[in-house]
């Protein structure tokens, strides 16, 4: 008779009990042990500001997946408030609450810690926002009327907090040390988030840091930034990232990466015997760069902890390289990404930008789609997107992580056909409009930053309709009287035309090269270079 497996899982927030779920679903005779330090497993840290929001109405529907449904559901030994102290890799055995427990596999899920400014340390109302305590700890003070909150960190985390505190009408001031919130996207994808935080009624200070504070007892009253301003606070949310927890297998002889997180390979094996790692602890492979990290999003923890348990439990699945697509609401807005970042970027990838209709503009609701593309130069292969609007950046972000998966070029990603009914897109849909015009060959896509660092050396040429007042240093020619005024375009200098969204531009721009000149517009329109001088 075959031996029965014993597969150990640390870990049991959210890719611990995914990974003790596959694993049983492999392996149905596997003894499988979770071992959780706190007193309950959680699988719920993304709804958390949903919560907060008052979406959710009721954190019990946030614990779906306890104990006793993991023990009567998937056969799992759910051990919680206990804490493993000690591994010994040779003779496959861990230390738990002083006892020995052998394994036959052992799965690390034990993500990551917050970070907390030392500044902040120690003080009784500063919070993380990453787990149900959390969660329950803000909720009791909104609801004893503490409404001022400082969230210090601008990225995903802080820009979800913000939204679900801004919708429950509390005073929020976000303090982020960077030039700009959601430092990960484009200027001006991130600048439509700032500016929907802010129409819900959010104080953003940016390039800003907490010196010290003030307090009365062990509860923060103030924050004091370097510049001397004064915030007073009822609560304080740090949300300035997070280390993966991975001492006790370094104490092991684990092999760590750079970023502290467990360097796998594509079965999520650590390079100790038996012993498999998932979630924010756990490196990825990014399918762009080629590059391993830890990237702390709930898709990919997900994935991975699928690989980890299945091949725990005797299976030989690969884990496929990430695109790191991500999405955040930050107020009315959703910003989304996929793909080579934006602070990825690097010589030989062409930037396109464009504003267009989240479905047809005669339809009731429509509103406008920024989508930014990162392509290859010379091959013109999709490498990344940034997005962001109020409808429909959901269904783009996912098609565009596909195109990149399937390895697209924008003239393939250009004719894709994708679904059309008024409510829903236009007949040609925003992804194909990017596409068009990353693909077209007639002018040269101009960053905004190009137009404004290399003025002396262009002939701006404003084409928005007759009336409007021209772009400042700008030669005004409506489109529509563009050929008959092509005499009046100077002979020297490059042309660089602009309108409001680009559309007109990038049209004139094809007038002009077809009639012999060398002609660039600008990408996005002036409406993007309000948007990156207003980010940063």
């Amino acid at each position: 008779m075959k031996k029965q497996r014993t597969i150990v899982v640390l870990g049991g927030a959210q890719s611990g009990p995914t990974a003790a779920a596959r694993a049983r679903e492999t392996d149905e005779h596997a003894k499988i042990v979770l071992v959780e330090r706190a007193s309950e497993i959680s699988t719920a840290a993304a709804g958390l500001a949903y919560h907060l929001s008052g979406e959710v109405a009721s954190i019990a529907e946030l614990r779906r997946e306890t104990t006793e449904m993991f023990r009567d559901v998937y056969g799992v030994e759910v051990r919680t408030g206990v804490e493993v102290t000690r591994l010994d890799a040779k003779h496959r055995t861990i230390e738990v609450a002083g006892q020995p427990l052998a394994y036959d596999s052992l799965i690390c899920a034990l993500g990551a810690d917050s970070l907390i400014p030392e500044v902040l340390a120690g003080a009784s109302n500063v919070f993380c926002f990453r787990t149900l305590g959390d969660l329950e700890a803000i909720e009791q003070r909104l609801t004893a009327g503490q409404r001022r909150v400082a969230i210090v960190g601008g990225g995903f985390f802080g820009v979800e907090a913000a939204d679900g505190l801004l919708r429950r009408k509390a005073e929020v001031v976000i303090v982020e040390s960077g030039s700009r919130l959601l430092g990960g996207f484009s200027p001006a994808i991130a600048a439509i988030g700032r500016d929907a935080l802010a129409a819900l009624g959010a104080r953003i200070v940016t390039s800003a840091k907490v010196s010290q504070t003030q307090k009365t007892g062990d509860e923060i009253s103030a924050l004091v930034l370097e510049s001397g301003e004064r915030i007073p606070v009822d609560l304080v949310i740090a949300a300035v990232g997070v280390a993966p927890r991975t001492a006790l297998l370094a104490g092991a002889g684990a092999k760590l990466l750079p970023d502290g997180s467990l360097a796998v390979d594509a079965r999520m094996r650590t390079n100790l015997p038996g012993v498999f790692a998932c979630g924010v602890c756990a490196s990825v492979e990014h399918a762009v760069t080629g590059k391993r990290a830890a990237i702390a999003q709930a898709s990919i923890a997900d994935k991975t902890a699928q690989i980890a348990g299945a091949n725990a439990a005797g299976a030989k699945l690969k884990m496929a390289p990430v695109l790191g697509t991500a999405i955040v609401r930050a107020g009315g807005v959703a910003c989304a990404r996929t793909g080579l970042p934006h602070t990825g970027a690097r010589k030989g990838v062409a930037v396109t930008r464009v504003h267009a209709p989240s479905h047809d503009p005669w339809f009731p609701g429509a509103s406008t789609i920024t989508i930014e593309l990162r392509t290859d130069a010379k091959t013109g292969r999709l490498l990344g997107a940034d997005l962001a609007g109020e409808h429909g950046v959901d269904k783009r972000v996912d098609v565009l992580a596909a195109a990149l998966v399937g390895g697209l070029s924008v003239e393939e990603l250009a004719g894709i056909d994708l679904a059309y009914a008024p409510p829903f897109g236009a007949a040609r849909d925003a992804v194909n409009v990017a596409a068009t015009v990353a693909f077209a060959r007639g002018a040269r896509a101009l960053a905004p930053s190009e137009l404004v660092g290399a003025r002396s050396e262009q002939v701006v040429v404003d084409v928005r309709p007759a009336g409007t007042p021209p772009f400042a240093g700008a030669l005004a020619i409506p489109l529509a009287s563009l050929r008959q005024r092509l005499a009046e375009l100077p002979e020297r200098g490059q042309l660089v035309f602009v309108d409001e969204l680009g559309r007109g531009a990038y049209l004139a721009a094809c007038i002009a090269a077809q009639h012999g000149r060398a002609a660039a517009y600008l990408s996005g329109g002036l409406r993007s270079v309000a948007l990156e001088r207003g980010a940063e």
